[in-house]
């Protein structure tokens, strides 16, 4: 029994270290993201924003602030409540819940999966989806994922 209790914990203890190992792969491969959205968020920060840290199993930074709720209001695509960019997560003060977090949060994975190839990804899928008369936003692959994800929490 001992020996059987040492052996799991020493799978689980390589399971972490895996995981953490995969979740540093994923911040790397979709960095050029992450800048974008470090970029964009720094005014927010220096606007009287903050900046909260996620402990996920993809890991992001959260950036809230009034400039933030501004520009998620006037967005060029219609008003949202967050957005993700790379692993950066910027979202107004009233809108975010914890579904819409989610939501967000897997848009980050995806990020970290795909990389810098997922601008170009995303932007096909609405594609695909607008030229098979479907609609490029409730359609698109990428927000299908992602609303299944918040139905899981």
């Amino acid at each position: 029994m001992h020996l059987q209790l040492d052996k799991s914990l020493r799978q689980s203890a390589g399971k972490r270290w895996l995981l953490r190992i995969l979740a540093a792969i994923g911040i790397v491969w979709a960095l050029p993201l992450t800048l974008l959205g470090l970029a964009a968020g720094i005014p927010i920060v220096l606007a009287r924003g903050r900046v909260f840290v996620i402990r996920d199993a993809t890991p992001a930074l959260l950036i809230r602030g009034p400039l933030a709720d501004f520009l998620l209001e006037r967005h060029p695509f219609g008003p949202m409540s967050a957005m993700a960019i790379g692993h950066i997560v910027i979202a107004d003060k009233a809108g975010l819940t914890k579904q819409i977090l989610t939501h967000e949060l897997a848009h980050v994975r995806q990020a970290a999966m795909w990389g810098p190839l997922f601008p170009f990804a995303y932007f096909g899928a609405s594609l695909w989806a607008w030229l098979t008369g479907k609609d490029a936003y409730w359609n698109n692959h990428f927000e299908v994922a992602a609303r299944k994800a918040e139905r899981h929490i």
